[in-house]
């Protein structure tokens, strides 16, 4: 791995030289070494390299149900799409041979950027104190992302009696081509994370960026990728308090009726996003039959639920031999692929998971019920009520479902920390053809198994069983 890495960090030097050549001197050995501090600035503003997550992880979660024929005949006798029905059998082995997981890499190649800036930054010439502070803080936000995503995806959920001695990932915290590749616990990944987050929330940041900065970390953003980690390591109360940070930095909410008849509104128009972390334009962004979504998801909805109106559509629209089910088909609105960055809805989803988890149940439905208002035409938007605190928990889980369905890995996140808690622990069938396979709750297919080409070059790095 440490050739296959040094050939990563060869594809990220020259993105960053294309980028910033005017900038950036290249001193001996190949190794990328900005003095001034303006450079690691111009670092950060390669947003094609941070601008970056994990698409495929939504592929088997209970929201996608590969149902029509047509669509698993096209899947299965394709060689590109192999990686998706592996994942969506939860097979051993996802990629073969050499094929490369261009999703893992991408986070690794921005990765080795932000280790640069983070490692850095303090030592450059001709900045002021408060501007490198602020610099190193973006780039934490963007790091603690990156380990947010990688753990979640390829280890364990969060456990205080096992996270130490779970296998986590490959935590590289300095910009590195040398080293013997191994993985850390899962635990040594979520302390870097929150001590990322943690600095980052106190270095300066911007309190909101949006428009064409949105991709860049705000104080907002570095308050809710803390909220969502403490979600996913089940600390709620503290999960609660970052998200009501991140809301009283920045609240507001599409009105989604206000999108039913004109376009809708990009990433840089969009007001509820809080950082953008897209999956750039692969083939979801143009094959959204690769999600259709089950029938489970597709029924919790109301049909007069905007997000059933605008955000699905029957699948055979992208198809005429699809016969069956409903799409995913928010990316045909923008053209863009889907985030898995912060928004404003993930917030408040959080604050009312742990209000109910709390005991504050009528405060949940309370804030579900102000996200569920911008969610219907104004004559047909009905109130949830709940009837007592397990029951509004009951209901912000499926609305939480609902709000963010099919993007982000949110869904397969989720069920992964909800089947620690045996009430809400779930088998999943998916069906394929005329095949169907099974996930038990907490089964090993939940840590997604890495390329094995990688371990061509990390012989002593652990493959998940």
């Amino acid at each position: 791995m440490k050739k296959y890495l040094k050939y990563i960090t060869v594809v990220a030097l020259g993105t960053i030289v294309l980028s910033c050549d005017n900038y950036v001197d290249i001193k001996t050995e190949g190794k990328l070494i900005p003095e001034e501090t303006s450079n690691y600035r111009y670092l950060l503003q390669n947003t094609s390299t941070l601008d970056k997550a994990y698409g495929n992880v939504d592929i088997p979660s209970d929201d996608i149900s590969f149902q029509n024929e047509a669509q698993t005949t096209a899947l299965g006798a394709s060689d590109y799409y192999r990686p998706f029905t592996n994942l969506y059998k939860w097979s051993d082995v996802v990629y073969s041979g050499s094929e490369i997981d261009y999703d893992m890499n991408a986070l690794y190649n921005a990765l080795y950027s932000v280790n640069i800036v983070i490692n850095e930054v303090m030592k450059s010439k001709n900045g002021t104190e408060a501007q490198k502070v602020a610099i190193k803080g973006e780039a934490e936000v963007h790091r603690a992302f990156i380990f947010l995503t990688l753990v979640n995806t390829f280890g364990k959920a969060y456990d205080a009696t096992t996270s130490a001695t779970d296998p986590g990932i490959v935590l590289f915290t300095t910009p590195t081509v040398s080293e013997d590749i191994k993985r850390t616990s899962v635990q040594e990944a979520y302390d870097v994370i929150l001590s990322d987050l943690k600095d980052a929330v106190n270095s300066g940041l911007k309190p909101v960026n949006s428009g064409n900065n949105v991709a860049f970390p705000s104080q907002a953003a570095a308050y809710a990728l803390l909220s969502r980690t403490y979600l996913y390591m089940r600390n709620y109360p503290l999960a609660l308090e970052n998200a009501e940070k991140s809301l009283a930095l920045q609240s507001t909410l599409n009105n989604l009726a206000d999108y039913e008849f004109t376009s809708f509104p990009s990433r840089k128009q969009d007001k509820e996003l809080i950082l953008s972390k897209w999956n750039g334009y692969n083939s979801f962004s143009y094959s959204p039959q690769i999600l259709s979504l089950s029938n489970e998801l597709i029924n919790s909805f109301d049909t007069n639920d905007l997000r059933y109106v605008l955000f699905t559509q029957p699948s055979s629209n992208f198809n005429f031999d699809y016969t069956i089910g409903r799409t995913y088909a928010k990316e045909g609105l923008t053209g863009e692929s889907r985030n898995a960055g912060p928004t404003v809805p993930e917030m408040m989803l959080i604050k009312a998971e742990c209000l109910a988890r709390s005991g504050s149940g009528n405060l949940a439905m309370a804030e579900i019920n102000k996200l569920r208002e911008k969610r219907f035409r104004a004559g047909e938007y009905v109130a949830l009520t709940a009837t007592d605190n397990k029951d509004a928990l009951i209901k912000v889980l499926a609305e939480r479902r609902r709000e963010l369905m099919g993007t982000g890995g949110f869904r397969w996140f989720d069920l992964k920390r909800l089947n620690k808690e045996p009430e809400f622990a779930k088998t999943i069938t998916h069906v394929f053809g005329t095949q169907s396979f099974t996930l038990a709750p907490n089964s090993e297919r939940y840590q997604m198994p890495f390329a094995p080409i990688y371990f061509d070059y990390a012989p002593n790095l652990q493959q998940n069983p």
